[in-house]
């Protein structure tokens, strides 16, 4: 294989491809966990920044911006770092927004779909460092965080009685 250090014209013909352009999202729930900053739970601001660097280097990807819910809880949406996050993706071309979980996001359906929503609006693939999330469209997103809503689980019917 020739490399470009063996022959500079090698990176005409076969040039080196940029690196994907990626977020993260990083949250606590409370001031106590932000402010210990440990990693005896396994979820601390330092735990999951180190996840989701791995998860960009597996993608291949970039972590161009890092945005951090410090003492925050994902019952609300209304979180400063979050709606930064959003303008930002706006703003410039990310490819993903990688998060430890997608309980980060959003600890209800509605915001979990509206927040998936914006990020797939502006073309960016949510990804967790340590879930699967399924993106078709009958799985819709993060649904691994959320309990399933009585409208998501079929309903049945009592059993007819048989006539006489």
């Amino acid at each position: 294989m020739t490399t470009i250090a063996d022959d500079p014209a090698a990176s005409l013909i076969d040039p080196p491809k940029p690196m994907a352009a990626a977020v993260s999202y990083l949250r606590v729930s409370t001031r106590e966990q932000a402010e210990k900053g440990g990693t005896d739970e396994g979820f601390s601001i330092p735990a999951q920044r180190e996840a989701t660097r791995r998860k960009a280097e597996q993608l291949g990807a970039g972590i161009v911006e890092e945005f951090v819910d410090a003492g925050a809880s994902a019952k609300s949406s209304d979180r400063p770092e979050l709606m930064r996050m959003i303008q930002y993706v706006k703003a410039n071309k990310v490819a993903y927004c990688i998060v430890h979980k997608v309980d980060r996001l959003a600890r209800n359906r509605a915001d979990d779909v509206s927040i998936h929503l914006a990020l797939q609006q502006c073309g960016v693939m949510l990804v967790s460092a340590s879930e699967n999330i399924d993106e078709t469209p009958p799985g819709c997103c993060c649904t691994a965080s959320c309990p399933p809503s009585p409208s998501s689980t079929p309903a049945t019917s009592p059993p007819r009685s048989p006539r006489a």
